[in-house]
């Protein structure tokens, strides 16, 4: 049996087809069975088959789970956050589904929710998973708070969510009595409208040092007019005292050209009165607070 929209669903599927698609589009069971005995399909779970050879992937077991599960199931939790690369590793594969579900998968973690509007799924690479704003609201109980404030400044950088998702998803989630969502309405909280989450989770890092320091709030991405006419950007600056914080490391720069570069824009705000202080992830909390107080106290005393 070679049907071309059963080739095609399956593609679309990381090389999977279910029984009952196959059935939809034109196989039999009489079909099924033949290119099962012959090895052109592999059962992978329940009802669900590899279509030729393609390769086992982890990301092929995850469609697998989903498509075994049935409709309106998405990837969740920490499958969901390795699929939207904010971990490396995520463990047994986990599946949301509605309250009315009972759904039992060898190997695989099903959560059920009454609370599962189709607004909180989406899909990535055909995979159906639960979307950045469930994923961490989901996961917000069982992670300290600057894992989650991470994983949010991620997301916005990346265009991935926007804060008005997140809170009406804390909104629908957060019940009375709900207190395991405290932690992400707190930093929620602290993104105001205009919250810029800057360039980096070093730059938040610096941010957040600063202000627990007690030293004034830096201006982020702040713009400099070089005397070639383009603008320089600077991840942090104290533009009343033209004082420049740089976050970044080698990796920013291993290929010569951008390492060149980097060095007249340096030049260039050197010329213009500018004192740069560049940090990087090893630096100390202590040596970063200490750098900028004594800059900043310099320049005042002047």
């Amino acid at each position: 049996m070679d049907h071309p929209r059963i080739s095609g669903t399956a593609r679309r599927q990381h090389g999977l087809i279910t029984r009952r698609q196959a059935l939809e589009l034109g196989g039999t069971e009489q079909s099924i069975r033949t290119l099962i005995n012959t090895g052109r399909w592999e059962r992978t779970r329940r009802g669900v088959f590899a279509v030729g050879a393609a390769p086992d992937t982890w990301e092929r077991q995850v469609m697998a789970a989903c498509l075994a599960a049935g409709p309106g199931v998405v990837a969740s939790h920490r499958t969901a956050a390795r699929l939207w690369e904010l971990v490396p590793r995520s463990g047994r594969i986990q599946l949301l589904a509605g309250a009315n579900r009972q759904i039992r998968l060898a190997g695989i973690e099903v959560h059920r929710s009454a609370l599962l509007p189709a607004a909180d799924a989406t899909s990535i690479r055909g995979i159906p998973v639960s979307t950045t704003a469930r994923t961490i609201a989901d996961l917000s109980p069982t992670q300290d708070s600057d894992t989650i404030g991470a994983w949010i400044d991620r997301c916005l950088r990346a265009r991935q969510l926007h804060l008005l998702e997140l809170r009406s998803c804390v909104a629908l989630l957060a019940g009375p009595g709900r207190g395991d969502l405290a932690d992400l309405r707190n930093l929620l909280a602290k993104r105001l409208p205009g919250y810029d989450p800057g360039d980096s989770d070093l730059e938040i890092r610096a941010l957040t040092i600063l202000e627990a320091a007690g030293l004034p709030a830096p201006v982020q991405q702040h713009r400099v007019r070089r005397p070639n006419g383009r603008w320089a950007y600077l991840d942090l600056a104290y533009p009343d005292h033209q004082i420049g914080i740089e976050l970044d490391g080698w990796e920013f720069h291993s290929q010569r050209g951008a390492f060149d570069k980097d060095r007249d824009r340096r030049n260039d705000l050197t010329l213009l009165g500018w004192r740069i202080y560049q940090f990087t992830s090893s630096t100390t909390d202590r040596s970063l607070v200490a750098t900028i107080r004594s800059a900043l106290t310099a320049d005042c005393g002047q």
